[in-house]
């Protein structure tokens, strides 16, 4: 028999014919069968794998973001390709067996979400292929938790003492899952830490303050995040800002005096009025929240009853979520520079706050002393009232 003349029958074979013959006759029996009667090359057959059993059914609805997928070949075959994704190509993850007998998906899922499943299954005796496609629904987002607010906006420039803050709309019960899923990137590099102030507050600060022209990428992966309880999280949310000039103001309602430093140097002061006893404008070191041309300031919010009523105050900068702001108040001209007679807040005149107006950012520090009462941490972006190592120790990361 010439072997090489009955190859020349099954053309269809191709490279793949080829390559066997390379391979030496052996290989090339094992491909298919010679028939005796004539020189025509039958391939043998192929039987499909069985598909892979797939953990969450076909179909299904209303499956927890937590859920692990799974897919699992019979015996004697193994899984090949698996895709999971959903409309918008958010793809999940998995890992194999030593064996490649299963697949198990990574990461959590999606919140509200549908993915697609494509899996291949092979069977080596005989070189079988098993493709499947699935379908199914995680659950919907009453069932989930969201950020509130964040702290700062989206390509702002801020001061060096901006701490990122996040807020979310219902109490965290697995914190270090959310600080697991938070990342924050800076340029140049700084070191920095979490803390909660509250079950549904976290805030990042650096170890000092930011460096100036600072670039800050806060990414907020939440979405499917199991946060205990039977909540998971919802929308993953990015901010990006930047860290603008170095400016420091020192409030001293002892001597009712403000100096601002921008970079280490004096570059304004002027004479304030803080606080009557009683009502002493809190001690500490915060960085401003934002800031209004002008207000309306109402005792009754500030549970003062109806000690005074403003409709119209000038240059108001904000540094404390209780109502506390550095504003123009020309009814206290005469006490300025010498005696407390606010309410709580820094009253200073009115040329001298439009100039702290418009020469302040959120971010810059204020900080007073002087006083007889501290604010308690959270009141406002006072995430420096505390030590780096107490700060560190407000992580739910610190004893993991």
């Amino acid at each position: 028999m010439n072997l090489t003349t009955r190859w020349k029958a099954p053309v269809a074979l191709g490279v793949a014919g080829a390559a066997v013959i390379a391979a030496g006759g052996f290989g090339l029996m094992k491909a298919g069968v010679f028939r005796n009667d004539n020189d025509e090359y039958t391939a043998a057959p192929i039987t499909n794998a069985t598909l892979a059993q797939i953990s969450i059914s076909n179909g299904s609805t209303g499956v927890a973001p937590n859920t692990p997928l799974v897919l699992t070949a019979p015996p004697g075959e193994t899984i090949g390709s698996v895709t999971v994704a959903d409309a918008t190509a958010h793809s999940v993850a998995g890992t194999y067996s030593p064996d490649r007998r299963t697949w198990t998906s990574q990461n959590d899922l999606r919140v509200s979400d549908a993915y697609q499943v494509t899996a291949v299954t092979t069977k080596a005796a005989d070189n079988g292929v098993g493709i499947e496609h699935a379908s199914f629904q995680t659950t919907t987002e009453p069932d989930s938790l969201k950020f509130d607010s964040v702290f700062p906006t989206a390509g702002s420039t801020v001061g060096v003492g901006q701490p990122v803050v996040i807020t979310f709309t219902q109490p965290v019960k697995d914190k270090a899952a959310i600080e697991r899923a938070l990342t924050v990137t800076s340029s140049p590099q700084q070191t920095g830490s979490w803390g909660w102030l509250s079950d549904t507050r976290v805030d990042y600060r650096p170890q000092s303050y930011w460096k100036t022209g600072t670039k800050v990428y806060v990414n907020m992966a939440f979405d499917g995040v199991d946060l205990g309880g039977g909540k998971f999280g919802a929308k993953d949310h990015q901010v990006a800002f930047t860290v603008g000039r170095d400016q420091e103001t020192t409030i001293n309602v002892s001597s009712d005096v403000a100096v601002v430093d921008r970079s280490g140097s004096q570059i304004h002061s002027f004479t304030v009025s803080g606080g009557m006893p009683g009502l002493d404008t809190w001690d500490g070191t915060y960085a401003v929240i934002d800031k209004a041309t002008d207000i309306v300031m109402d005792s009754r919010t500030a549970g003062l009853g109806d000690a005074y009523y403003e409709p119209d105050v000038k240059w108001d900068v904000h540094f404390t979520s209780s109502g506390t702001y550095v504003h123009s108040a020309p009814w206290s001209v005469g006490a300025q520079g010498h005696e407390n007679v606010s309410h709580g807040c820094v009253n200073t005149n009115p040329a001298d706050a439009q100039w702290f107006y418009e020469n302040t950012l959120p971010g810059d520090i204020i900080k007073v002393v002087g006083s007889p009462r501290t604010a308690a941490l959270g009141n406002g972006f006072n995430d420096w009232q505390l030590s780096w190592a107490d700060w560190q120790g407000k992580s739910a990361l610190s004893n993991s």
